[in-house]
């Protein structure tokens, strides 16, 4: 489906809607960031650095917060709102990456306030990406001896085999998991796991071996079959997810992600998945075969969420990620910086100045699109216009941005107007 997001409104008593600037306001210094990385040339082996941000409020009496935001030419940031995030970065890109970050005010939280002033501070660092980067781990087997316990006995022997290609950042380590029962050791490669007395039938039993990169990690799941009364609720699990290609391609931006999930007693509802990223989005997030569309460059975090409606269920069997690498070359989409709409009250026959301000991290040409329920638009196209109240009555206008001809690249904000019967 298409990223589509959805702003609120503020109304102001300069009788203007906006998002972030509008209602302008002149003069006023702004907030100076700065921006360091550590290391800066990162080791080979690895993929990550560790992004520092920190900034000088010259008005800090002002009521505004100070609010600051990571960018890059390439890679990707763990939260490009933190004042300390992890970068990594793209896969198919090697030596200097410009990191940067932006500060500016937000609005007051006195809603009686102007809007926040239209400045932008910025500072950047170079860090270097090696060429070498670290391989994930695999694990090439689970296995449980006997997979069906008998009645009589509590115990199966439980083997996970795996490797680490490079040994690097970190030793490799697995770790046995289940939902129900003990092992002797789960960080062993081989341990005797036992059941819960009070917990029969099928047993999720999972293994994750990590290198020290979380964004490695690999998981592996198979069920065992436990003697006695299975509990009221079997939590379902996810098995496998995958996805091909991965790394996506130069001059590609998708991938089809494939989920294995099961609920072993489809109760107390029919199960569901669900599919998330921090950026980019899916056709259909509750599919078990969906294609996956690229928001950022570098590697993205997909996870996916296996419920039967039971939220009780311990959510480390019900959920797996794995890193999408995504190529330098995906297409970022617009964002909106900005969106004013005054007055937000005229009568019927009337204009309202309607104006979008919006930015393209590619540099590529933003197409902008209003609509709304009952009134007209002098130029729907333009960023710059004038709305015509035709109806009596609240009418909700929105304004779209695209770099992609509103495809599947889109950001979005709306808001409510009042027209008024026109004065006799």
């Amino acid at each position: 489906m298409p990223r589509v997001r959805t702003r609120a409104s503020v109304l102001l008593l300069c009788c203007c809607a906006v998002l972030l600037v509008g209602c302008k306001r002149g003069g006023g210094s702004c907030p100076v960031p700065t921006v360091d990385a550590e290391p800066q040339n990162i080791p080979p082996g690895t993929d990550t650095t560790t992004v520092f941000v920190a900034f000088t409020n010259p008005d800090p009496d002002n009521g505004r917060p100070v609010i600051t935001r990571l960018r890059a030419q390439s890679g990707t940031f763990e939260d490009r709102l933190a004042d300390v995030a992890t970068y990594t970065c793209a896969h198919d890109v090697i030596g200097p990456v410009e990191l940067c970050v932006d500060a500016t005010y937000g609005p007051a939280a006195d809603s009686s306030e102007n809007a926040p002033d239209e400045c932008l501070e910025t500072d950047c660092v170079t860090v270097v990406c090696p060429e070498v980067r670290n391989v994930c781990p695999d694990i090439s087997s689970l296995t449980a001896i006997p997979e069906v316990i008998p009645e009589g006995e509590t115990s199966a022997l439980v083997q996970v085999i795996a490797e680490d290609p490079d040994d690097n950042p970190e030793r490799l380590v697995t770790r046995l998991t289940a939902e129900h029962g003990t092992f002797v050791d789960p960080y062993a490669s081989q341990s005797v796991y036992t059941c819960d007395p009070e917990a029969g039938g099928e047993i999720a039993i999972c293994a994750v071996a990590s290198d020290g990169d979380e964004t490695c990690d690999q998981k592996l799941c198979i069920t065992v079959e436990c003697p006695g009364p299975p509990p009221e609720n079997i939590c379902p699990l996810v098995e496998d997810l995958n996805a091909t290609p991965n790394p996506i391609p130069p001059g590609q931006s998708t991938t089809l992600i494939e989920v294995e999930a099961r609920d072993p007693d489809d109760q107390p509802e029919p199960l569901v998945t669900t599919l998330s990223a921090p950026s980019g989005w899916f056709r259909d997030p509750n599919a078990l075969s969906t294609t996956f569309t690229c928001g950022d460059r570098g590697p993205v975090k997909v996870c996916v969420v296996a419920s039967d409606g039971d939220e009780t269920c311990p959510m480390g069997d019900r959920m797996q990620c794995i890193a999408v690498e995504c190529p330098s070359t995906v297409n970022r989409c617009p964002e909106l910086a900005g969106a004013t709409v005054s007055p937000a009250q005229v009568a019927v026959g009337f204009d309202i100045d309607v104006t979008a301000e919006a930015s393209d991290d590619d540099g590529h040409p933003i197409d902008f699109r209003w609509s709304s329920v009952r009134g007209s638009f002098a130029d729907p196209t333009a960023d710059t216009t004038t709305y015509r109240c035709e109806v009596v009555g609240d009418d909700v206008i929105v304004v779209q941005v695209s770099d992609d001809g509103f495809d599947l690249c889109k950001d979005s904000w709306q808001t409510v107007v009042t027209c008024v019967p026109a004065p006799l």
